[in-house]
């Protein structure tokens, strides 16, 4: 039987929730003081960093109605000391924009007592303002 490591666990988790669009599930792994950032010129409305959870609640709405994500897919979790490190491929476009996306991303995470206390995206920001602004 293998066991899979802690940090690994909590950010399968929180993939499992956000597939299964599972809001409170996601909303349960996170620390009350969350940190929750996505790396990228402010154009595009859901880049930023957001503090709290109030704040990461107000990302996930600004998601949901720019965002339509037609794939997302996990390719890897790697265990660090301080957390978890997950590369994801995602397809989509926004709404009312018609150039489609397709991105890897490095989503790294900081973990500390089973829950997140730090989230932060790294992606091809150039092709997300490029599919924004058509």
């Amino acid at each position: 039987m293998s066991h899979e490591r802690p940090n690994c666990a909590v950010a399968r988790k929180l993939y499992e929730a956000f597939l299964g669009g599972d809001l409170p599930a996601i909303f349960s792994l996170l620390d009350p003081a969350v940190e929750w950032e996505l790396v990228g010129p402010r154009e595009v409305p859901h880049f930023g960093i957001y503090r709290g959870m109030d704040e990461v609640k107000r990302f996930f709405s600004i998601i949901a109605e720019i965002n339509r994500v037609t794939s997302f897919e996990v390719l890897s979790y790697t265990e660090t000391e301080y957390g978890a490190y997950v590369e994801c491929r995602e397809r989509g476009h926004f709404e009312g924009h018609p150039k489609p996306f397709e991105i890897r991303s490095c989503q790294l995470m900081d973990i500390k007592d089973g829950r997140i206390v730090r989230f932060r995206i790294y992606q091809d920001t150039a092709q997300m303002v490029d599919a924004w602004r058509s």
